[in-house]
C-alpha cells in the first residue's frame, strides 16, 4: 500500500534552530577547509519517522571529516567565540570498542533541550562468531549500506536541506511499507542476528510487510543458534520488549513464530540444570502452538473488550508498557505451568536467566495466576458462592497489579477455549488477522464472566482491598489474648484478615471477641 510520502523534511522551531546553528559552524570550518568540506547528516529512525509524520528525539548526526567528540568539542570553542551567552552542556562521549575502533567514537550533547548524538560516517566489518564489528572511517553510502533496513539507511542533508537515499531503495520502501536489508540478507544476519528482531520489531511497530528474500533469510535455522550465542540477553530482551509493546504485538509474535525463534527466545538452557527435562521439554513443544493462538486472536479480543463494561480498566493496560509486556509474557510462557519442582519457580528462573529482566517484571510474572484458580472457577460456577474474604483473599495476591492479573486470566481464558480445534501450523503472518464468528462469540462470553466479576469487585469495594491494614497487628493481639508469641500468631493475624473482609463495618473489640472464640 502506497502511503503518500512526501520528499521534503518539515523541521520543527526547534529542529530549525538546531540546523542553523550547526550549518552555521560548518561554513565557518568550510571557509577555511574548502577542499575537504565538513557535511552534517542526519541518519536513521528520525528521518524516517519524520517522513511518516511522527515526532522524533533520537537524533543521531553523521560527521563525514571528524569523529563525534572531535566535531563537539571545535563546535563548542566556535560558540564560546560567536556567543559567550550560549553554552552547549551535558556534552558526553561513548567510546565504541576502544580496542577495535580507537579513533572512533560517539559523542553526545545538547542543543536547545534536544539530546543530540553525533558520529562519523563509517563502514563496518565482522568477524564470523561476533555481532561486534571492527569500524572504519567510511563515506556516506557504506554507513547507509550497514544499517539493517533500507527505509532506516535514509539521510537528511543538513547542509543542503534534503533527503538523500544512498541504497536507492529507501524511499520506495517507506512508501510502500516494505522492509528489507541494504546489503543481501543472508550477509546481514549472519553479520548481526540481532537485526531479525530489529527488523520484526519495525514491521509490528509501522505494520509494514517483510520482503520475501529477506523474509526467507530470517528463516534460516542457523539463526536460532546464532541468537544464542552472539547476541546477549539483555540485547535480546531489549527488542523483545519493543516488540511487545509496539503498535501491534500480535503481528511481531506471528513473526516471531513463523521465523521459528520462539523456542530459541522463551528458553534457556540453563533452565535444564533446575527442572526436569521430560516437563520443560514438553512444554517448549506447546509454546509455538501458545503464541499462534494467542498472536491470532489478540485484535479481536482487543477490540471486544474495549466494547466491553471494563474498558476503562483495558485502557489503562493499554497506556502502561511494562504492564502489555508483563502480559504478553505471561500469556506467551503459560505452558509452563506444567513444569514443577519444590525449590524454584520457573518463570522466574527463565526471566532471569533468559531476558535478565527486571526485578518489577520477574515479581510480577511469577505471581500471576498460570493454572486455575479455585476461587475463580467457584465464582464463575456460582457467584454466591465465593465470600468476600475468598475474593478479598485472592485479590491481595497482586498487590498493585490486581487488574493485570485478570486481564491476563480473561484472555488465557480465551486462548484455551480457542486452542482446541486450530491448527499447530505455523500459518504466514497477518497482520490485521481477525477471528471467526464462533470464535468472536467464545471471547465475547468470557469478557462477559469477567465484567461481572469486576461489578462484584467494585460493588464488594475491593478494587483496592490490596491496601486494607489488619484491625490488629501481632503486638496488639499478644497483649488483648495474653498469650506468649508463638506458631499461633500466624494463623491468627489470618483469621483477622478473614473476619475483616467479612465484616467491613465491623469493631477491633468485635473483632478481638471472634478471635478469643476461635482460639
Amino acid at each position: 500500500m502506497r502511503r503518500g510520502i512526501p520528499n521534503v523534511i518539515s523541521l520543527s522551531e526547534t529542529e530549525s534552530k538546531i540546523r542553523n546553528l550547526l550549518v552555521d559552524y560548518c561554513n565557518h570550518y568550510n571557509a577555511s577547509n574548502q577542499d575537504k568540506p565538513l557535511i552534517l547528516r542526519i541518519t536513521g529512525g528520525w528521518v524516517r519517522d519524520k517522513l511518516l509524520g511522527y515526532d522524533s528525539h533520537d537524533i543521531d548526526i553523521a560527521v563525514n571529516r571528524l569523529s563525534g567528540e572531535e566535531f563537539v568539542h571545535n563546535f563548542q570553542e566556535y560558540l564560546k567565540r560567536k556567543d559567550p551567552q550560549f553554552s552547549v552542556n551535558h556534552v558526553h562521549t561513548i567510546k565504541m570498542n576502544p580496542e577495535k575502533s580507537k579513533h572512533l567514537e560517539t559523542c553526545t550533547t545538547k542543543l536547545y533541550g534536544i539530546d543530540l548524538d553525533f558520529i562519523n560516517l563509517r563502514s563496518e566489518e565482522y568477524a564470523h562468531d561476533s555481532r561486534v564489528p571492527t569500524i572504519e572511517f567510511g563515506t556516506p553510502l557504506q554507513d547507509a549500506l550497514r544499517r539493517d533496513a533500507t527505509l532506516n539507511a535514509l539521510f537528511y542533508n543538513l547542509n543542503e536541506e534534503k533527503i538523500e537515499d544512498f541504497t536507492e531503495r529507501g524511499m520506495d520502501d517507506l512508501e510502500n511499507g516494505v522492509l528489507r536489508t541494504p546489503l543481501p540478507p543472508v550477509k546481514t544476519f549472519l553479520d548481526d542476528p540481532l537485526r531479525i528482531l530489529r527488523l520484526i520489531r519495525f514491521a509490528s511497530k509501522f505494520n509494514f510487510a517483510i520482503e520475501a528474500e529477506t523474509m526467507d533469510a530470517m528463516r534460516e535455522k542457523h539463526n536460532q543458534q546464532a541468537l544464542s550465542t552472539k547476541i546477549s540477553k539483555e540485547r535480546i530482551e531489549i527488542e523483545l520488549r519493543k516488540i511487545l509493546t509496539s503498535h501491534n504485538p500480535s503481528y511481531g509474535l506471528q513473526l516471531i513464530n513463523y521465523c521459528d525463534l520462539s523456542q530459541s527466545i522463551f528458553f534457556v538452557e540453563e533452565l535444564e540444570k533446575e527442572f526436569d527435562d521430560y516437563q520443560l521439554e514438553l512444554a517448549l513443544s506447546k509454546i509455538p502452538h501458545q503464541v499462534n493462538v494467542a498472536s491470532a486472536i489478540y485484535l479481536t479480543f482487543e477490540q471486544l473488550i474495549l466494547d466491553s463494561k471494563i474498558k476503562s480498566v483495558f485502557r489503562k493496560f493499554l497506556a502502561d508498557g511494562d504492564t502489555r509486556f508483563n502480559f504478553w509474557l505471561s500469556v506467551i510462557l503459560h505452558p509452563y505451568s506444567i513444569v514443577t519442582t519444590k525449590s524454584k519457580d520457573i518463570y522466574h528462573q527463565y526471566l532471569r536467566l533468559g531476558l535478565m529482566a527486571k526485578k518489577s517484571d520477574i515479581t510480577k510474572i511469577s505471581t500471576i495466576d498460570m493454572t486455575s484458580n479455585e476461587t475463580l472457577q467457584r465464582y464463575f460456577h456460582n457467584p454466591s458462592s465465593v465470600k468476600r474474604s475468598d475474593l478479598g483473599i485472592y485479590l491481595r495476591r497482586f498487590p498493585g497489579f490486581m487488574d493485570l492479573n485478570l486481564i491476563v486470566q480473561c484472555y488465557l481464558e480465551c486462548v484455551d477455549a480457542i486452542r482446541i480445534g486450530t491448527p499447530v501450523e505455523i500459518p504466514v503472518p497477518n497482520h490485521s488477522v481477525q477471528c471467526t464468528s464462533d470464535q468472536v462469540k467464545t471471547i465475547q462470553s468470557i469478557i462477559n464472566r469477567y465484567e461481572s466479576l469486576y461489578s462484584t469487585i467494585d460493588s464488594l469495594n475491593l478494587s483496592e482491598v490490596h491496601l486494607m491494614k489488619p484491625l490488629l497487628d501481632g503486638k496488639q493481639l499478644v497483649k488483648h489474648i495474653q498469650r506468649n508469641p508463638g506458631p499461633w500468631m500466624k494463623p491468627a493475624m489470618d483469621n483477622v484478615l478473614l473476619w475483616q473482609l467479612d465484616n467491613p463495618l465491623g469493631t477491633k473489640d468485635q473483632c478481638l471477641e471472634y478471635l478469643k472464640s476461635t482460639l
